[in-house]
């Protein structure tokens, strides 16, 4: 754990000097023809970025990052079961925990408005979306995960796996992170209310602001990945 929490601590650190903002996109994204993979975000879309001296986007934003956090972790257990195709060893949650938050959560950005091209409050790690990286974004999404593994590494360790379960049908699992956005997000750091949550299981990845599940198919379908929305 203090190598993984090491090595995010030293990426943080690196981002805070990268005060560079560039765009992420698709070449293809519909209505973004003027921009570029990796451009940098002109004097507009700079002065269009949310102010995170204003408490209310500062925690809106540390909301859906929590939740995405939370998914993330729940999501990359159900992976790794699905590939092993047994339970986990709890080394084996508490690593792939560590890994998310610089492995993951750097791809999250803040999405494009498709009409303006200035950014949005809103997260996505969707790489067919048109988002701004860098600077305090970056740092920000990093940072809230870091939060969100520091303090409820224990009660993650032992609930997200548990949050996974088989289907009716037995041919899958399907993850309810609920309770889990609830208990990090809503209780415990308390960026979130209790209508943030996302009504159905299935909607628990809209936070991210993505949609993955038609490229994927049926097997995002199956495992209501977190970036599905």
């Amino acid at each position: 754990r203090r190598m993984g929490t090491s090595i995010l601590r030293v990426c943080l650190v690196l981002l805070s000097f990268a005060a560079c903002w560039q765009i992420n996109l698709a070449h293809d994204a519909p209505g973004f023809s003027n921009l570029k993979e990796g451009a940098a975000l002109n004097e507009k879309q700079e002065n269009s970025l949310p102010d995170i001296s204003d408490s209310r986007n500062m925690k809106a934003m540390k909301c859906t990052a929590c939740q995405a956090s939370v998914l993330e972790m729940s999501f990359g257990i159900l992976r790794k079961e699905n590939d092993e195709q047994r339970k986990l060893r709890e080394v084996e949650v508490v690593e792939i925990l560590e890994k998310v938050c610089s492995s993951k959560m750097d791809e999250y950005g803040l999405v494009l408005d498709p009409n303006t091209g200035n950014p949005t409050m809103q997260w996505s790690a969707n790489e067919k979306t048109p988002r701004a990286k860098g600077g305090w974004v970056t740092r920000l999404a990093m940072g809230t995960c870091s939060d969100v593994y520091n303090e409820y590494e224990d009660y993650l360790v032992e609930q997200a796996p548990a949050s996974c379960k088989i289907n009716k049908e037995g041919t899958h699992k399907n993850c309810d992170s609920r309770e889990l956005i609830r208990h990090v997000c809503v209780k415990g750091f308390k960026w979130c209310s209790e209508a943030d949550i996302p009504v159905q299981p299935g909607d628990a990845g809209a936070v991210a602001g993505e949609d993955e599940a038609a490229e994927e198919g049926e097997e995002a379908e199956e495992e209501e990945d977190p970036a599905t929305a």
